[in-house]
């Protein structure tokens, strides 16, 4: 279980997440979005849309840990939907919006939830984990797609 101050801290990070996706990708082009700039790794635009997809299916299996008891969690093709022709485009104002709505969202949940709700589990394909579990994944995953974003930037400077 996630400390009190564990937990402040996770927020605090899902809190800055939809702003440090929008300005990692502020005032790139279309062409700048949807180039392949490393051959193993997904197009900037692909970051982006990414983000709303894989919160919307932490969101859900977090709701469903708090209304099950040890629910199945669906589990997803992150590399499937980022092959899909929306996940393709430089049209990414919509995913931008809809992942920060999310976040806005999912921390208010959070904060209100007790220690008991924080404790509930769902079942993964990874094992059983908890609401607390999902918590301290995801408030990390929007950065770690910030430093995906820089890096790939970066390539495309060389």
């Amino acid at each position: 279980m996630l400390t009190h101050t564990e937990r402040q801290e996770a927020l605090a990070l899902m809190r800055s997440s939809a702003d440090d996706i929008a300005a990692a990708v502020k005032g790139l082009t279309p062409t700048q979005l949807t180039t392949r700039y490393i051959p193993t790794e997904w197009t900037l635009a692909q970051n982006v849309h990414h983000m709303p997809d894989s919160h919307g299916v932490m969101m859900t299996n977090v709701r469903l840990a708090l209304t099950e008891d040890r629910p199945t969690w669906k589990g997803y093709s992150v590399d499937g939907l980022a092959d899909l022709a929306d996940a393709k485009s430089a049209e990414i104002g919509v995913s931008l919006e809809l992942f920060r709505l999310m976040q806005l969202r999912i921390v208010s949940l959070f904060e209100a939830l007790s220690e008991e709700q924080f404790a509930r589990t769902g079942i993964a394909s990874w094992g059983e984990r908890s609401v607390d579990d999902l918590l301290r994944i995801y408030a990390g995953h929007a950065q770690s797609h910030v430093k995906q974003i820089a890096d790939t930037l970066a390539a495309a400077q060389k």
